[in-house]
């Protein structure tokens, strides 16, 4: 007598749905490595444009502290609390991602210099400012100028 229960079914047919269900995860495995790979990408995206953001409002910052005291030890003094600078030509800063200074472990650095040149009745004054990151990169750079002039008006600034 034969048994009601069949042991297996037709052979064949589990084979294609197994075969059909491998493809299906194959499909989903590759679109989530897609999906991520792209969260990935606008993770590190967006932390650069944060970066640059800051580095930006930090130039201007000091941008216009330098156009009012046409000093860069004055105007890092003023932007960051550091004191105790000397006026030379050259200053460098380290700074965290948000452009805070940062005495440890700096993440950026910020090198202002400044040229003096004499013109008709006053003095032009240029600003460079260049953030480089650890490795010594300049990751972003911008220059500003400012013309004093010798009368009794003050300076306006380009």
């Amino acid at each position: 007598m034969k048994s009601p229960v069949k042991a297996s079914a037709k052979p064949g047919y589990f084979n294609l749905f197994f075969l059909e269900m491998i493809i299906v995860l194959l499909f989903f495995c590759i679109a989530a490595v897609v999906i991520l790979r792209t969260f990935a990408v606008s993770d590190r995206l967006a932390r650069e444009s944060r970066r640059t953001e800051s580095m930006a409002f930090c130039a201007q910052s000091a941008a216009e502290l330098y156009s009012e005291t046409y000093s860069i030890a004055e105007a890092a003094e003023e932007m960051f609390g550091i004191s105790g600078m000397d006026n030379a030509s050259q200053i460098t800063i380290p700074l965290n991602e948000r452009c805070v200074y940062a005495g440890k472990n700096p993440a950026l650095f910020m090198t202002m210099s400044e040229t003096r040149e004499n013109m008709n009745g006053g003095v032009m004054f240029t600003l460079y400012i260049d953030f480089k990151d650890a490795d010594g990169e300049i990751v972003y750079q911008v220059s500003s100028g400012a013309y004093k002039s010798n009368s009794a008006r003050d300076g306006v600034w380009l």
